[in-house]
């Protein structure tokens, strides 16, 4: 039997062809019409038949990269180039890839090589522009859409593209002249509207920004990014409760919006509510944790709420993460400050003055340095903000704090009125010109400045401050027949000095309500004058007017030649006394109280406080001391532990009145400066005071006696000294007391 003749191999392989190319084409047909999964089956028909089929390799690249696996579409795209290299829409493809997946240099050599094969590819310069902006590289991003929109000008989406790339230049009118040819071309085009809506808000313009980010929130009510970005330009026109409103649109709309949670913790940090301005800069963070921006937010907030550790936390997490910045750097210093770290704070501070010269800096700089007790230092500091900003008030007005500081009074005057030359309405300015002229006994000039406390919100009184119906009383206005609360505002030296004035307001006819701090009311509750003696509430009884008891120098017009000074103007409770006589027995000796550390809280305990340690080479076997510390410190109480000659009676001390009994039973008291100065030297008894080189203003400068309590003695630490030299002089005063 004859055999069938065979076909031969050429005409195989051409049927095969035929075949693949049918199939190729159906793919096409499927892949056109969104069938991925027919378009895939064909294609994996042709590559069964014709594994190298280059095109057939390329379209299960892009199937494979339209379901987002981008792993595989490289894969494809590089088996494809393989058979054909010179495919330059593989090429561009790939690139694509490259892009989506973050390695952008290696897009950028797919783009230039499928360029250089298909010089006119619009799409490639396209993309090309894309990843560009992506890594930053805006300018030539710019003039890769430009040679896209030169082979096709109708793109809008370049168009918008480019826009995007000249916002970030801050190019902002040429952006906003891509976005209208966008939105010429398409008009519906919601994205262009925001990011139009960002040029204006690049410009300040927040009312055309408002528009455009409104325009796109038309077109597409969902749109999280509009709605943010509405929120920002409603920042800018402060509207900021409307900011926030649209913000949590933002977030409805996609929750996982980190920018939203940030940007609306900054509008409540403008409104000053703290603990929701951190908790919005917490979620901005869980959502982003390598949100740098969220962190330095985070760290401003926890600064506002005093968590100054914390501050300095989130600033380092900050710049671990890359944004360094001299604003960075100066919040870190003054969070380091605030917690007496000065060297790290004055290292921060360098740092920000590296990245950015700027005045307000070096000046912050220089109230460091003051801070930290390098007078001349700052002085210099300062003196080169002038000469580099002269009409910087700021560096005036420090000048003269240090100039003051030194006792370069005529100098600090002249500073100071040049300060106020320049801002005449800055509290802080009259503040600390009062607290000089006061220390210096310019009373009347110190008293007038001394009522800008109330207009100047950085000093800690200013949170003292009352909104009261009833007028202020200012020495001025008739009180026969009124009543009037006078009210404390300070601390409990501030009102132990100056309850002396309530008997002189009760002679101007009128019925005094004194309203003073929790442990004060029992010790002035039978005070000269006094008709009612209140502790601090919401409700309080009727009055006429009110007054602050630190305003009462001014309103009396008190002179050094004026101040009420009797030799004591209050008493123990004879009771209590006699329960503490009882608690220390029979007195055999002279009884000194001793008091050598006051609150950590107040701004210059560091100057004023003495450590146990030191204070207590003042201890001597010819007198008895009693500690009149209410706390000790855990440093001091490890000393006092060791000090069985120092009586302590620290749980016993319920409230003033339990301290002025003590005082009492004293012979001498000596003591740094604190409210049982105060306490002390009301009750008549002889004191003797420990004054750091800049004391407080009521010790004034220079004299060993003072004119508000004529038992005092005041024994000053030279400047630059040591307080061994106080102590040494108070031990021989001390031994001579006990000899006679």
């Amino acid at each position: 039997m004859a055999k069938n003749p065979s076909i031969p191999s050429h005409g195989r392989a051409a049927a095969v062809e035929a075949q693949a190319n049918h199939l190729y084409n159906e793919g096409l047909h499927f892949h056109h019409q969104g069938d991925l999964a027919k378009a895939a089956a064909a294609y994996e028909q042709v590559l069964q038949l014709v594994p190298k089929h280059a095109e057939a390799l390329h379209h299960v690249g892009i199937i494979a990269f339209q379901e987002g696996n981008h792993d595989l579409a490289a894969g494809f795209f590089r088996a494809a180039l393989a058979q054909n290299p010179n495919m330059a829409g593989v090429h561009c493809d790939l690139g694509n890839v490259c892009k989506e997946q973050k390695r952008f240099d290696e897009a950028l050599q797919c783009y230039d090589r499928a360029l250089a094969l298909a010089p006119n590819d619009a799409d490639a310069y396209y993309n090309r522009g894309v990843a560009l902006q992506a890594m930053g590289r805006h300018e030539e991003a710019v003039q890769s859409y430009d040679r896209a929109l030169a082979l096709s000008p109708e793109d809008a989406q370049a168009h918008n593209n480019r826009g995007v790339a000249l916002n970030e230049l801050e190019q902002y009118d040429a952006a906003l002249a891509s976005y209208e040819r966008a939105l010429a071309l398409f008009p519906d085009y919601f994205e262009a509207y925001n990011n139009r809506g960002n040029a204006y808000r690049g410009k300040s313009e927040f009312e055309e920004a408002l528009a455009s980010f409104d325009r796109a929130i038309e077109l597409n009510p969902r749109f999280a990014d509009a709605h943010c970005n509405r929120g920002i330009a409603l920042q800018g026109l402060g509207r900021t409760q409307e900011a926030i409103d649209s913000y949590g649109r933002a977030l409805r709309w996609n929750p996982e919006s980190a920018e939203a949670y940030h940007n609306r913790a900054i509008s409540y940090f403008e409104l000053k509510r703290w603990e929701l301005a951190l908790k919005n800069s917490q979620q901005a963070i869980q959502l982003r944790p390598d949100y740098a921006q969220a962190y330095v937010w985070l760290g401003e907030t926890l600064r506002k709420m005093n968590e100054f550790e914390a501050a300095i936390k989130g600033y380092e997490v900050a710049l671990r993460l890359g944004h360094e910045s001299a604003e960075l750097h100066e919040y870190r210093a003054k969070s380091l400050q605030a917690v007496k770290r000065f060297d790290a704070a004055l290292e921060a501070f360098d740092k920000a003055l590296a990245l950015k010269s700027y005045p307000i800096g070096l000046c912050d700089r220089g109230n460091l340095l003051l801070e930290m007790g390098r007078y001349e230092e700052a002085l210099q500091t300062y003196d080169d903000v002038i000469a580099w900003e002269p009409a910087l008030s700021e560096a005036h007005h420090n000048r003269a704090i240090v100039l003051a500081d030194l006792n370069r009074i005529d100098e600090a005057l002249d500073s100071y009125d040049k300060a106020l030359a320049l801002n005449p309405d800055f509290g802080l300015i009259h503040w600390n010109r009062g607290l000089m002229n006061l220390r210096r006994g310019e009373l009347l000039a110190g008293w007038r400045d001394y009522e800008w406390r109330w207009d100047t919100p950085t000093i800690g009184v200013y949170q003292e401050k009352r909104d009261f119906a009833q007028p202020r009383w200012t020495g001025s206005e008739a009180l026969e027949g009124k009543t009037i609360l006078l009210f404390a505002e300070q601390g409990l030296g501030d009102t132990l000095q100056m309850v002396r004035y309530v008997e002189k307001v009760a002679a101007l006819g009128a019925r005094v309500i004194l309203e003073v701090q929790p442990g004060l009311s029992r010790l002035l509750g039978d005070l000269p004058g006094v008709a009612q003696v209140i502790e601090r509430s919401p409700s309080l009884p009727s009055f006429d007017f009110q007054c602050p008891l630190m305003s009462l120098p001014g309103a009396f017009q008190t002179t050094l030649a004026s101040i009420p000074s009797a030799d004591r103007y209050l008493k123990a409770d004879p009771a209590r006394v006699a329960q503490w006589q009882e608690t220390l027995g029979p007195k055999t000796r002279p009884r000194i109280g001793l008091v050598w550390s006051g609150s950590t809280i107040h701004k210059g305990d560091r100057h004023r406080s003495i450590a146990l340690s030191d204070f207590g080479a003042l201890l001597s076997e010819h007198c008895e001391f009693i500690s009149l510390q209410k706390e000790v410190r855990a440093a001091d109480q490890a000393v006092l532990d060791t000090l069985p000659q120092l009586r302590h009676f620290g749980a016993q001390l319920g409230d003033m009145a339990d301290t002025a009994a003590l005082c009492e039973l004293m012979d001498l008291v000596i003591c740094v400066d604190t409210s049982v100065a105060h306490l002390a030297a009301a009750l008549g008894k002889p004191v003797w005071i420990l004054l750091p080189p800049i004391p407080d203003w009521r010790w004034m400068l220079e004299r060993s006696d003072s004119p508000w309590y004529p038992s005092v003695t005041l024994y000053r630490q030279p400047a630059g000294a040591s307080w061994q030299a106080v102590l040494e002089k108070v031990g021989a005063d001390l031994h001579k007391l006990a000899a006679n």
